[in-house]
Parts: C-alpha cells; structure tokens; sequence
C-alpha cells in the first residue's frame, strides 16, 4: 500500500515499481511482478539488479530468450557479479547450450569459489556434454565439502560413482540420504541399483571364469560335461579352452572334434547334392547372416557400415536377427527376419524356404544364445563361422571360415575342420566411427606419472597377465594401473585383485579398479590412461580399437596361435607393428620404454586416431568388395563338390 501511495504522487518512481515487482514475485503473483518489472525498467533500463530479477522471473516461467537477453543486458553492467553470471549460465544451460553455460558457471565461480549450484552444474555438464566421470566427481566432491548435508549433491556423487562401475562406493551417499529421508525416490533408486549391481549371482564356474580363475572353472565344467553332455555344457568348456593359459589352438580344434564325433551326428549332414539352389557360379548370391547383437556398439561401427555397402547386385543379403534394432536394419538389409521367438525347427525350415547359399554365423559356438544346434543341422548349403571368433567351430557343417592373413598362418589349417579363406591383415571386419575425435593431451604430463590401463573383459586377465602387469609397475615408478571390466563391479573381486598385487610389493593407491560403464563414458576414461596393454594368451578386437581411436598406444604380445594375435592383427594392419613384443620380457620392455618417452606419448595421442582412420580396417567400401570377392571364391569351391 505505501509504495501505491508513492505511485500515486510520483508516478515515475522506479524504487516503488522494483520494490512491487519483488514483492509480487515473491507471493507467486508472476504476470503482476512481470508488469511491476517492466515499469521499473522502462523508467531505468540500465538497473542491473531490476534487469537480473526479472530475468530469473523470466526463467521460472521458462522464456529462456527473454530471460538470457536480460542477464546479458545486466552483465554489460556488472560484469563481476557472481549472481547474474550464474543466471546467465542457467539460461544457456536450460537452452542446451552447454558450451556458453559452461563458460559463465565457471565465471560464476571465479568470482565466488563457494557456490554449490554452480559446482553441481559444472559437474552435470561434464557428465551430460564431456562424459567425463573424473571431471564430473570432481566437481561434486567440491560441492560436497562446502555442504556435506546437501541431498542433490550425495546423489549426484552416487549417481557418478554407479557409473563409474564402482557401486559400492555409492551406497555410504545414499544411505546418508535414506537415513534422514527414508522415502526418497532417487535415492531408493540409486540404492536398489548400487546393491544389484555389487551381486554376482553366476553359478560358481562363470564366476571363476569371469574371474580369470580359468583352472577353477575348467574343473567345474568337466565335472558337469560328465553328468549332462550337452551342447551348453561343452560349449562352456571350449570357451575354458579359449581362455586358459595351460590350452593350445590345437588342444581346443582336438576337444571340439572329439564332442562333434560323438554328439554332432555329422553322419546325417546333408549332402550337396541334397540341396536345390541354382548352381550359377556367377549369379546374386543370397546370403544370410544371423546373430543377436546386431545393434551392438560394435555391430553399429562394423556391420551397419557393411550392410550399407554392400553390392546389392550382387549379393542379396539376409539379416536373421534373435535381438533388437529391426528398425535400423531393416532399411539397409534386402530381407529382415524377426527370429526372436523362432524355434529351432521354424528357423531351419525359414532359411530352406529363403534358399540362402551362405549363411555367416556371427554368434558362433561360443557366444550365447545362439542358434548353434539349429546350424548343426545344416540348413543352408554353406556356412561361415565370422565375425566373432577367428577359429574353428570344430564341426563339419561349418565347411568355411574367413579369418585374416596375420591370425593365421600358413600351415596352420591343421586346426581347423573348415577351408579357410583369408582377408588382409586386421581385415575381418571394417570399422566407420566418423571423424577422429578431438582428444585431451596425455595425463602424464600432469600427473607426472604413467597411467597404464586395460579395459577388456577379466576373464582374459589370468594370474600370468596380473603378475606381467605387476612387474611392469614395479619397474616403472610412480605408475598406476587403470582396469576397467564388467566383473570389477564387485567389491570381493577388487579386493582379489589388490591383494594380489599387494602380494607383488605393488600398493592398493597404485591401482584404479572399476567395472564397466556407459560406452561415451569408457570412450572419456581413455583419457585417464596413457598407455593400454594387450591380454595374453587371449588377445582383444574391439578393445583394442576404442583405445587407439582415443590415442591411446597399445602393447600386445605376437601369440602362438589365433587367439593371442587380434591386437597384432589390428596394430600390423595399421602399420604399427613397433607395438607388438614377442614374449613377456618384450612386452614389459616395449611399455617401460613408452613410459619413459612422454613427447612421444604426446604425438602419440595427437596423431593415432588420425592414423588408424587411414588403415585399410577403417575403408568399409574397400573390405566389403574384398569380403565379397571371398564370398564369391567361397560359393565357386563349394560348386567344385562332389554333387
């Protein structure tokens, strides 16, 4: 009433128009603030704190626009306010600008250290824009310090900590949250999570095996192949094989031959003259390709690429898919079959109907599910092991397989049951990840210590690679060890592991042990790494990749037999064979002497994605003609047969 008074006699008065304006707001009255606003302005459009009030009045009501010209206007003004430059940020932040947000929330806090919201939002961009964890937690922590008790920010650092693949570091914020607001919806969320996620509730093999302990498993797995000799139960078994340190590429071609001898009935396959395809040696080929993780990361970076550049001419091509992504197969195949809820019988039954020539398996034996017992049956008149595994599947209804020429080697096919076609070396697929990313300098310039790092799956991590590793550490001071894989979510494995290198003189604070994360948020983590090393005996692909696309050098061991020579395939592909060692000692040496050359480490993350961009594994149109000259080579030997 007094500052209507005012109005009343002095109708120009811009201190009763502001002070309205904030009282109105302040009672939820907004279009009655809003004209109180504009009033005030109009009599002083230069008023800083006028122009920033009605813009956060602006924001609530979310005219983002409107609001951002104001605190702009109020920044022209007061440049140093920490206020306004945090609303500022608000405004960009909300429009999705995170650039600009990012740029004033640090202005904001410049100019006042101690605000929480803006070292929370500070952190979200990082997570939502970077997908950067280390950034992000960083970020939270600050804002923790300066108010421990703050719910948002307790479920921001668990929400962080979950994603990093470290749950049980989670569960100490939420709990704090739940034990004073025990109906909290996000917190019961982020708790229910964090728990499942620490619980391992594989039967006792697959957890020895996703362990590394791959003697434990093999053990567990014969003493079930000895109750129940099924398929699943061997399968297992090989996959013990593939793993093992103990087991050759020549061990594992024998054990599937003895099970396929007695429990494949590979006396029933039909014969070629059995099957009616039109014997044209050049005609379009039909050929099926059949699988579940299609729309995989993985299956998105190599396969999509293919089914688009592929010769539609001259080959016809099958997708039978028992997983998800119809939507994006489905305009880039000629024919898509929905085999989800197939029975076997029915997807024999669909490829004889389709007449398919090839058939490529890229789920294999080893992967699961599969629809390896349908395949044994042979319903199309070739089939192809690919993609997955670069090895036999050890039955004669598999009657070919396309490798590369580095992970086989001549005199070599004496482990394999199929004919064996070759593609160039690091070739049996094609990658298309777009352009090389931008990527940050290597940590160890600032860290003043070497971060060595590996992100595959643990069950290629035996003790001999664990006690490798330790020396390495040993012998280069002040480094750390990064190990980012699914089976590290659980608390006891990580305390296995640290007791481990413990045991190797190698302290806990050297080691960064997480599981798995979101794959934009493992492709950031590579930043905390500077050199990634190589499993042995079983070698990885698609690791392997991600850590050069980042910069990040690889070392690797040549194998003995196909399953250590992925990473070598990959890096001789590249023309970066000086990566591969040809024992332990060489590995140990090659990574010591890359840790102690940073300016080379610097190049390095500058220039390997660029690198690996121009190999022959990254030109899809390339490897799709030479896939499919193999494809053709392969169809023209089978009409050789016997008919």
């Amino acid at each position: 009433m007094a500052y209507q008074k005012v109005l009343a006699q002095d109708p120009a008065n811009f201190d009763a128009y502001h002070a309205l304006g904030q009282a109105a707001n302040k009672m939820g009255q907004q279009t009655m603030a809003e004209g109180f606003f504009r009033a005030a302005l109009s009599i002083r459009p230069d008023s800083a704190a006028a122009l920033n009030e009605f813009g956060m009045l602006l924001l609530a009501s979310e005219r983002l626009d409107q609001a951002l010209d104001c605190f702009l206007k109020a920044l022209e003004l007061c440049p140093d306010s920490p206020e306004v430059n945090f609303n500022a940020a608000t405004a960009y932040y909300d429009k999705g600008d995170m650039d600009a947000a990012m740029r004033y929330y640090q202005t904001a806090l410049a100019l006042k250290h101690d605000s929480v919201s803006a070292h929370s939002r500070v952190g979200m961009i990082h997570f939502t824009r970077d997908h950067d964890l280390s950034e992000a937690w960083e970020s939270f922590v600050r804002a923790h310090h300066l108010e421990p008790d703050n719910i948002d920010v307790l479920n921001l650092l668990a929400k962080i900590r979950i994603n990093q693949g470290r749950s049980d570091e989670a569960i100490p914020y939420v709990s704090k949250v739940l034990s004073q607001h025990p109906e909290h919806q996000m917190a019961s969320m982020l708790m229910k999570h964090a728990e499942a996620d620490i619980q391992d509730h594989t039967p006792a093999k697959e957890a020895f095996f996703n362990s590394g302990l791959i003697d434990l498993a093999e053990a567990l797995a014969r003493d079930d192949l000895s109750k129940d000799n099924s398929v699943e139960n061997h399968n297992f078994l090989l996959k013990c094989y593939l793993a093992s340190d103990r087991h050759t590429a020549a061990d594992y071609f024998r054990e599937s031959r003895e099970w396929s001898k007695l429990h494949a009935h590979e006396e029933l396959l039909p014969h070629p003259g059995d099957f009616k395809n039109d014997r044209n040696p050049d005609r379009r080929l039909k050929v099926g390709i059949v699988g579940d993780y299609f729309d995989s990361v993985i299956g998105a970076h190599t396969l999509y690429p293919y089914f688009r550049a592929h010769d539609r001419s001259k080959i016809e091509l099958y997708c039978y898919n028992f997983g998800i992504g119809e939507a994006k197969i489905r305009p880039i195949v000629d024919q898509y079959r929905d085999i989800r809820k197939l029975p076997g019988a029915d997807f024999f039954a669909l490829v004889r109907r389709d007449e398919i020539d090839i058939m490529l398996d890229i789920n294999g034996r080893i992967r699961s599910p599969n629809y390896f017992e349908t395949l044994l049956r042979q319903p199309a008149p070739i089939q192809l092991n690919w993609y997955n595994l670069p090895c036999t599947v050890g039955v004669k209804a598999y009657n070919y397989v396309i490798t590369d020429e580095y992970c086989v080697r001549e005199g070599e096919e004496n482990v394999f049951v199929e004919k064996i076609f070759k593609m160039p070396p690091g070739t049996i697929c094609a990658w298309d990840m777009g352009e090389p990313p931008v990527v940050a300098r290597p940590r160890c310039e600032t860290n003043g210590y070497v971060t060595f790092g590996c992100f595959g799956d643990f069950f290629k991590v035996n003790e001999r690679v664990l006690a490798t590793w330790a020396d390495l550490l040993g012998q280069v001071p002040r480094s750390r060890l990064y190990l980012k894989s699914n089976n590290l979510r659980l608390p006891a494995e990580c305390v296995r592991v640290r007791d481990f290198f413990k045991r190797r003189g190698i302290d806990a604070e050297r080691l960064i042990l997480e599981g798995m994360s979101h794959y934009k948020h493992m492709k950031k983590s590579y930043e905390l790494i500077d050199i990634a090393l190589d499993t042995f005996p079983y070698s990885s692909g698609s690791t392997t990749i991600n850590a050069l696309w980042q910069g990040v050098p690889v070392i690797t061991i040549e194998g003995n037999d196909w399953r250590g020579r992925s990473t070598g395939a990959i890096l001789a592909g590249a023309g970066l064979d000086r990566f591969i060692a040809g024992d332990t000692a060489g590995y140990i040496a090659k990574a010591a002497a890359l840790a102690a050359d940073p300016a080379r480490l610097v190049e390095l993350r500058a220039t390997l994605g660029k690198h690996v961009a121009a190999s022959p594994q990254w030109q899809v149109a390339a490897f799709a003609r030479n896939f499919e000259s193999r494809l053709r080579m392969i169809w023209q030997d089978w009409l050789r047969e016997p008919q």
